[in-house]
């Protein structure tokens, strides 16, 4: 479990100096320099190109964590599976262009009423969306070579920064939107062409390689994992996009700035997991290799009550500072309050439960995740149909909440009824209360006419009560871990 909390903690770090770029971004410099209209488009044509890119993949990029183990062989380029993978994910990214070029006009005919920008812009979909294809396989692929670290950095802060760049040159009056747009765009490619460099650097760049697997699996047993697994990870990030398309074609590019917004504040909170969740998929594919159903339980216990903790307590630090970090925002994006605790706490759910959907997703039941994924999609499109007429933005918000605690519920209980398998612990009912108890102490303390004051003295009398709390209850095993490793660092 060492290599799980070292990278845990490495890309943690990483992830959050992503989301301090990601701020000033998002929250200062786009809102304040581009129109809304102009925001929403480059929120909605990353939407678009997530779900076109998962569709291209075809499931080869969950794939290669599970085949890995099995072909690794660097001497031998792993048998080829890089290559493999590579020509399945070129042939559904080929397949979905043609589709997506002769159906242009009922797809476009969606959004010419309200969002009219993206129609004109609707054929750079097709570049971003190989960049991102390809950046997700490689992604993938440094992932089982235990070489997340570089990978987060690439995606996290290197990709940020260069969209950054882009809007400063903007800002300067050196390019118009058009070029900035072209600079959004190419801001994908360099870090497609990073990751790549990595991997030539780590000498394991294979994409010429032997196809040669040699009665270790089947091509044609990963081609039937990769299509099972491709519901499933169509599910996961449809359901995490199709709320921008839905907006964009009903109320307008406006309504995807402003939701933007309060989907990246929100969405804060889950960085623990994503970094857990990162490290772990190799140890899972361990795990149901060797049929170790106690590592199993033991690492799902462990990933929900750290995700719970972490993930409450930035939960808890944004509900006391929101109203400072949206205090750069003019009244178009006074909207987002309310849509952040939304989001937050359908986000907060879904780190509650860990890494369910990974442990079913290498299993071998992936049939049941397949089925459960096509629920998944049906209600999530339907949720925001009929959310969205009524409550706006706040009903994609509330929908997409929604469709977050009914995925996770779906897939905790198969493996609960199925193995034995569940998140929760004593403890989690320990660390609910110890954040009860934080908001609680958050609504108590008394306020001074300093709003800045107010955040920090709230803040930081919240951190103490709950760092103290978790040490002295020692309601995590791995938190007290860790500070026993800075004690004896600092020779306390």
């Amino acid at each position: 479990m060492g290599i799980v909390k070292r990278q845990s903690v490495q890309t943690s770090i990483i992830s959050y100096i992503g989301v301090l770029i990601g701020y000033v971004n998002l929250i200062i410099l786009f809102p304040k320099f581009l129109t809304p209209e102009e925001f929403g488009l480059t929120r909605l044509i990353i939407s678009v190109k997530v779900i076109f890119s998962q569709l291209s993949l075809l499931g080869t990029s969950i794939s290669i964590l599970r085949f890995f183990p099995y072909l690794e062989s660097k001497k031998l380029q792993h048998h080829g599976l890089l290559t493999f993978l590579l020509l399945i994910s070129l042939i559904g990214f080929l397949f979905f262009t043609v589709v997506l070029v002769l159906f242009r006009g009922a797809v476009t005919s969606l959004f010419i009423d309200k969002s009219a920008l993206f129609v004109e812009y609707y054929f750079y979909v097709f570049p971003l969306t190989f960049f991102l294809m390809v950046y997700e396989l490689f992604f993938m692929y440094m992932r089982a070579l235990y070489k997340n670290v570089v990978a987060i950095l690439i995606k996290e802060v290197v990709l940020r920064l260069l969209q950054t760049g882009a809007l400063l040159l903007l800002i300067a009056g050196l390019v118009d939107f058009n070029g900035f747009f072209l600079l959004f765009i190419g801001s994908y490619l360099v870090h497609t062409l990073a990751i790549l460099a990595y991997a030539f650097y780590l000498k394991q760049l294979f994409i010429f390689s032997r196809i040669d697997f040699k009665g270790i699996v089947s091509a044609k047993g990963i081609m039937r994992y990769s299509m099972f697994l491709f519901v499933a990870a169509l599910a996961f990030y449809y359901t995490s996009n199709v709320d921008q398309i839905m907006l964009g074609a009903m109320l307008g590019l406006e309504s995807n700035a402003v939701y933007s917004i309060a989907f990246f504040i929100g969405t804060m909170i889950q960085i623990p997991g994503r970094a857990m969740n990162q490290v772990a998929l190799p140890i899972i594919t361990d795990g149901w290799k060797r049929n170790d159903l106690k590592q199993l339980q033991n690492l799902y216990t462990q990933t929900s009550l750290n995700q719970l903790i972490i993930g409450g307590f930035i939960f808890l630090v944004v509900w006391i500072n929101l109203d400072l970090l949206l205090s750069f925002l003019s009244e178009e994006y006074q909207e987002v309050h309310i849509l952040v605790i939304i989001v937050g706490l359908g986000k907060l759910f879904d780190l509650a439960t860990g890494v369910n959907g990974e442990m079913l997703a290498l299993s071998k039941h992936s049939k049941v995740t397949m089925v459960t994924n096509v629920i998944l999609i049906v209600v999530s499109t339907l949720a925001n149909f009929l959310l969205i007429p009524v409550w706006g933005i706040a009903g994609s918000a509330l929908a997409t909440a929604l469709s977050l605690i009914l995925y996770n519920a779906i897939r905790m209980t198969f493996l609960y009824k199925k193995y034995g398998l569940q998140p929760f612990s004593t403890n989690t009912w320990k660390a609910l209360l110890l954040l009860i108890a934080g908001f609680a102490a958050y609504y108590v303390l008394p306020l001074t006419e300093n709003r800045w004051f107010n955040g920090f003295y709230q803040t930081a009398f919240v951190t103490i009560l709950m760092v103290a709390s978790l040490i002295y209850f020692r309601i995590s095993p791995d938190i007290m871990a860790s500070y026993h490793w800075l004690r004896n660092k600092l020779n306390l």
